[in-house]
């Protein structure tokens, strides 16, 4: 793994605030898609954590600072149930609402435009030579690779297709469509 560069706190303020000067375009959506991949197995992991002994909101907001490794963590906890042990909590609420995966759709694919300019080869370099990108891309990877394990979880417990596991491999788009047309679950009583 690249060593850290002393830019790097300064690339990532100029990403938040979408100032591109000297910053190749494909880092800005790389930046962008690990913040989308968080909040979408972050919907993904509240939405089962209403049926966890364990609450799930901990893990699904430390994941937004590191990533992948909390949804290791959270399995490591997670029991198959299909009760639910508590009254929903304002996060489990947001987590079932259909407005969030449309909304990660839409900034998915406004830094998918943003980052049309980009070059695979000076990406490639970056992965190579800078802690960010390389950190960013592989926990992306991760995030891929994730999602349909949480998916068929979900698929399980709503007694749903399968299939929907396999079409979340595409990244973001199939596990928000997944969510955006799961049917209400049971209200918020125990």
């Amino acid at each position: 793994m690249p060593d850290w560069q002393p830019d790097t706190w300064s690339r990532l303020g100029k990403m938040a605030l979408r100032d591109f000067s000297g910053i190749e375009p494909y880092s800005f959506t790389i930046f962008v898609l690990f913040g989308m991949f968080s909040l979408l197995l972050a919907a993904l992991i509240l939405t089962d954590g209403w049926y966890q002994r364990l609450t799930a909101w901990p893990f699904a907001l430390s994941m937004m600072a590191l990533g992948p490794s909390m949804v290791f963590l959270y399995q490591a906890f997670r029991e198959d149930n299909g009760k639910p042990h508590r009254p929903q909590n304002r996060l489990e609420e947001l987590a079932r609402s259909k407005g969030l995966p449309i909304v990660i759709v839409l900034v998915s694919l406004g830094a998918l435009w943003d980052g049309r300019g980009g070059s695979f080869e000076q990406l490639w370099v970056l992965f190579q030579t800078d802690y960010l990108s390389h950190a960013m891309l592989v926990d992306e990877t991760l995030f891929i690779l994730l999602t349909p394990i949480l998916v068929a979880q979900d698929c399980r417990r709503r007694q749903r297709s399968m299939g929907w596991a396999w079409f979340s491999l595409l990244p973001i788009f199939g596990a928000c469509t997944y969510l955006i047309t799961a049917k209400a679950e049971a209200p918020n009583t125990v």
